[in-house]
């Protein structure tokens, strides 16, 4: 009974200090759990901070005019692009395609007829004694090409369409760098004007006024 008495009040002695060695180990599992929360916590509020600074940065930052232009001048459209003016893109690719392919087009006639004329010019001369033989004779084909279309033809129609068709070729290059240089001097202006503030108090007003002479009219600007 003595014995037994005695391992009770030992375990009850033992009890108390179990506890609080137990408290004791597990505040520093807590305190470290609270730190590495607390570091999590400050890392992604940096991080937070730092996409918000860049997007203000970038959001800040001026449009640059001349940015909008060597865009453009590498390449066709950048510049609108640059400028969030995507509507301009199929204007712009429609009206280079469209003069690319009539540019193709005029040239391969033009040099279809212009071996046709030499072919004719020179056979034309064999015929009347002035040469042996014919020195382009390998265009024969070409001017078959175009006798097979519209029969015989002498070297003076051909020569004649040769220089329309040489004419057109060399206008339709000069439109396609016309587009190519206003689409540059639009992405420019374009750039200049992006951030132009647009007030409600900016208005233009027309009003015609009677006079004893006649009606007189009057342009109102106010900012």
């Amino acid at each position: 009974m003595k014995r037994s008495a005695g391992l009770r009040r030992a375990r009850l002695c033992a009890a108390p200090a179990l506890v609080l060695a137990l408290a004791l180990a597990a505040r520093p599992a807590a305190a470290q759990a609270d730190t590495t929360r607390a570091t999590v916590a400050t890392r992604a509020t940096v991080a937070t901070r730092a996409t918000v600074a860049a997007r203000a940065t970038v959001a800040a930052a001026p449009h640059a005019p001349r940015a909008a232009l060597w865009r453009s001048a590498v390449l066709p459209g950048w510049g609108q692009v640059y400028n969030r003016q995507y509507y301009k893109l199929p204007i712009i690719y429609a009206g280079l395609g469209l003069l690319t392919a009539a540019a193709v087009n005029l040239h391969r006639d033009y040099l279809l007829y212009r071996k046709a004329f030499q072919y004719k010019a020179f056979q034309e001369l064999v015929e009347s004694g002035q040469l042996e033989e014919n020195p382009k004779a390998d265009f024969e084909d070409a001017y078959n090409r175009i006798a097979a279309k519209f029969g015989p033809i002498s070297s003076s129609p051909l020569r004649s369409r040769r220089d329309v068709l040489r004419r057109n070729r060399d206008l339709t290059f000069i439109g396609i760098g016309i587009v190519y240089g206003l689409q540059m001097l639009d992405a420019f202006v374009s750039a200049h004007l992006f951030d132009f503030d647009i007030d409600e108090k900016l208005t233009l007003s027309l009003r015609p006024a009677p006079v004893p002479t006649g009606l007189r009219a009057s342009v109102r600007w106010s900012f």
